[in-house]
Formats: C-alpha cells, structure tokens, sequence
C-alpha cells in the first residue's frame, strides 16, 4: 500500500554534467585555496574540522536522548459532520459588462496604447505599467473575451 503513494510521483530529471560542472569548479577552487599551505598545516586543519564537527554531532545527539521537553501531541482528524453544500450557480452567455463599459475599457487602453508616443507620455505609461503590473494584461483580457464571447 505503502509503494502505491510513491508510484505515482514523477522524478525529476536533472542532467549529470552540471553537478560534474560544480564539483571541478568547487574542486578547483579548494586546490587554489589550499596549494601554498604545507602538509603540516592540511593535517591541522583537517584534525580541526574533524573535531569541531564531531563534537557538534555528539552535542546534538546527546541534547536529543536527553531532552526533558513533552514530547509533541498528535490528535486524531475528524471529520466534519454538518457539510454546508453552496447553492451552484449556473452561469448563462449573459454579457457581463454592458456595451458602453466595453467602450469605455477600450478607450482606456487606446489611450495607454497613445501615451507610447511622446516622451513625456512614455514616462506616465511606464510610471503605470510599474504601479499597477496587471491592469494592461487585465484590459487585452477583458478586450479580447468580449469579442470572442459577444460578437455581433
């Protein structure tokens, strides 16, 4: 049962060469770092990172066993018994914005689309694509399910 939840998720493919790609230029990197320090001094810090991250380890195990803290509660899910279904609506082809909303939305973006032509203009129409980022996209929306929807 257990192999089914995992069945169904896809893996991710990611190409080998870039983690190789990483690893040479890590490793180079390292080999920069490192070429002027002598034998003696490798094994030192090696000892020092070989302690410091051991003693980490310890410390984290043993704060682990030794915890006095409750351990965490874990309540049982319900169910809710009183389900409220909400009325559906059924939506009709009824025009959602009346003709004259349409016109005015179109003049709208006739004008952003007129302020592209002066300098000063740019600087509004840049100054808006800014401030509001998806009232252009919203306005070529609403244009373009209009006439798709409601052409006479």
């Amino acid at each position: 049962m257990m192999w089914s939840v995992f069945k169904n998720q896809k893996e991710i493919k990611v190409n080998p060469k870039y983690y190789l790609l990483i690893q040479d230029k890590w490793a180079k990197k390292m080999n920069r770092l490192t070429s002027n320090l002598s034998r003696r001094s490798l094994v030192i810090y090696l000892m020092l990172f070989i302690t410091a991250s051991g003693s980490i380890s310890i410390y984290n195990i043993y704060g682990a066993f030794s915890s006095k803290e409750k351990p965490v509660a874990i309540g049982i899910i319900s169910n809710s018994t009183s389900v409220v279904m909400k009325p559906v609506q059924v939506r009709t082809n009824d025009r959602v914005l009346s003709k004259v909303e349409f016109e005015k939305i179109f003049r709208i973006n006739s004008y952003l689309d007129s302020l592209k032509q002066s300098k000063e203009g740019q600087k509004l129409y840049d100054s808006i694509k800014n401030y509001r980022p998806g009232l252009l996209d919203s306005l070529v929306f609403v244009e373009n399910y209009y006439k798709t929807n409601f052409k006479k």
